[in-house]
């Protein structure tokens, strides 16, 4: 079933050739396949602790060798076992078309799903999530929904099927037992990285829904034409060597931040229906949405919500003066060719100087959105407080907007995965105390983002709400068999929690767009359904 030992003259003994779709956490990954040097692991030999590295080795591995000597005490008779009784298997010469995945065990052992058909599997090598990160997260899960409120009841928000998909494993402390205390440490501490950036007579407010997203939803819907209607000539001004007039964006932005003072959910919906084909206009669209929201919740005044807006429109506006070829280069880039990538920063820069409507504070975050507090970033090696606080959020947010979608060399991140890996770089690339911040503007499970819910049906999140933000509005799309439902149904999953005739939905996990071959760029529709309840 498992394993057949490998040759002993090649191999030590305790060593055993095992196929990548019957790994398990706890496995020592000895020797693959393949030579390291062609797959993303750093380390050569290791312990699986995570589902993203099980996940690396059935994609790049058709079968490892495991050293039961070094593997979980629990797994080394399994391994012997299996190869004593000479279970048949035939290596491979070539690299071979990946397994199919299993999804029978239990969430914390569960590989993502399959990426939409149609398109290149490419896993990111540089998303690495430590245990001692996963725990982190999963504390601070944890203390959001405590000072929430949410206590009460017989089964939690996410419950214990959250936590143990966030895994289980011990770390570093923090969120524990004032959970609420420990949470408005965090704003204090994101909020004290504002003040320098802030003007003296600068005011932090308390925003609250001003309407439902029923009645957002038109609004919103004409700001975000505006503002894409915007884009494509700005970027044929800095293709050509233009300066780019503004004044039409910036309207455009003023519209966005309107909307979403009053309701952030409307234009979220709407932008995740929303699909121009993975541009920079695209991205730029996403990374504002996430800075505006970010602000709100941090309670900035309307005229600093309209200038990160506008920093997300354009910090990577200097990309227009780039070959497109090397900016949808499906591998890894060269030396030489990240530098070239890196100049979009300065290129940008030069094409936004000859508009005297730039306001300032949007040239310095363009300008420092790609530095990091360790001095790692560029193009200056900036460190801590050298980088501002609206280049700090802009980097949260680009990064964020990046790992969550589709690129030439990557398959798009889960939501969840992709804030845990802002959670790991926190503290030297980033802000930690913005970082976490930026999970409570957005939520674990963002507007727009595909679900699996505990019933094993699919949705995608139409609203948050604000208080119980792990209970959001969702659209089911797919029963349990993962098959497109005919006619999509809402739940508010907040709502359902207090009936008492029915086990109440949790989210089970959140899912990168594309999982199981549906796209919520295709599913979306532009207003909202009918609410009603399953039958």
């Amino acid at each position: 079933m498992f394993a057949t030992p490998c040759a002993p003259s090649a191999i030590p003994a305790m060593r055993y050739q095992i196929r990548s779709d019957s790994l398990l956490t706890g496995m020592y990954v000895a020797e693959l396949d393949r030579p390291w040097l062609d797959t993303p692991f750093l380390l050569q030999g290791f312990r699986i602790d995570s589902p993203i590295e099980l996940e690396t080795l059935r994609r790049y591995c058709r079968y490892v060798h495991v050293d039961a000597t070094l593997s979980d005490a629990g797994l080394a008779e399994t391994i012997r076992g299996a190869a004593l009784r000479g279970d048949p298997f035939d290596a491979p010469d070539e690299p071979v078309p990946v397994a199919p995945l299993r999804f029978d065990t239990v969430l914390d052992e569960r590989a993502p799903p399959p990426a939409r058909p149609g398109r290149p599997v490419r896993l990111r090598s540089d998303l690495a999530i430590s245990r001692q990160t996963r725990q982190r997260f999963r504390n601070f899960i944890r203390a959001t929904a405590l000072a929430a409120g949410d206590r009460s009841g017989p089964s939690p928000p996410l419950g214990r099927r959250l936590l143990e998909w966030l895994g289980r494993s011990g770390g570093r402390g923090g969120y524990g037992r004032n959970a609420g205390d420990e949470a408005g440490d965090s704003l204090a501490r994101a909020r004290h990285a504002l003040a320098r950036q802030l003007a003296p007579d600068a005011r932090l407010r308390r925003y609250a829904d001003r309407a439902t997203i029923e009645d957002e939803l038109p609004r919103a819907r004409i700001a975000l034409a505006h503002s894409m209607a915007a884009l494509p000539g700005i970027a044929a001004s800095v293709r050509d060597g233009v300066p780019p007039r503004l004044d039409e964006l910036l309207r455009a932005v003023d519209e966005l931040v309107e909307s979403m003072i009053d309701n952030p959910d409307a234009a979220m919906w709407i932008a995740s229906g929303l699909d121009d084909g993975g541009g920079a206009g695209w991205h730029g669209l996403r990374v504002a949405l996430n800075l505006i929201a970010f602000g709100r919740h941090l309670g900035l005044p309307r005229r600093e919500l309209a200038h990160l807006g506008t920093i997300g429109m354009l910090a990577d506006v200097g990309k227009n003066r780039l070959p497109r070829a090397l900016l949808e280069k499906p591998g890894m880039l060269t030396a030489a060719e990240y530098n070239v990538v890196k100049e979009h920063v300065r290129l940008g820069l030069e094409a936004l100087r000859g508009d005297a409507g730039l306001p300032a504070p949007v040239g310095d975050a363009i300008a420092q959105h790609h530095e990091r507090l360790d001095g790692s970033g560029y193009p200056k090696g900036l460190k801590g407080d050298e980088i501002g606080a609206y280049g700090r959020m802009a980097a949260i947010a680009d990064s964020f907007a990046a790992l969550v979608a589709a690129r030439a060399y990557a398959n798009p991140s889960a939501p969840p995965e992709a804030l845990m890996s802002l959670f790991e770089w926190g503290g030297t690339s980033f802000d930690d105390a913005l970082v976490e911040q930026f999970v409570h503007a957005i939520g674990l499970f963002p507007v727009g983002s595909l679900v699996e819910l505990s019933s094993g049906e699919l949705a995608v999140v139409i609203a948050h709400n604000r208080a119980h933000r792990l209970e959001p509005r969702v659209l089911v799309l797919a029963g349990a068999d993962k098959a497109a439902l005919a006619a999509p149904f809402e739940i508010d999953l907040q709502s359902q929690r207090r009936e008492r005739n029915r086990e109440p939905l949790r989210i089970a996990r959140g899912l990168a767009d594309g999982a199981y071959g549906l796209g919520t760029a295709e599913l979306v529709a532009q207003a909202l359904p009918t609410r009603r309840g399953p039958a």
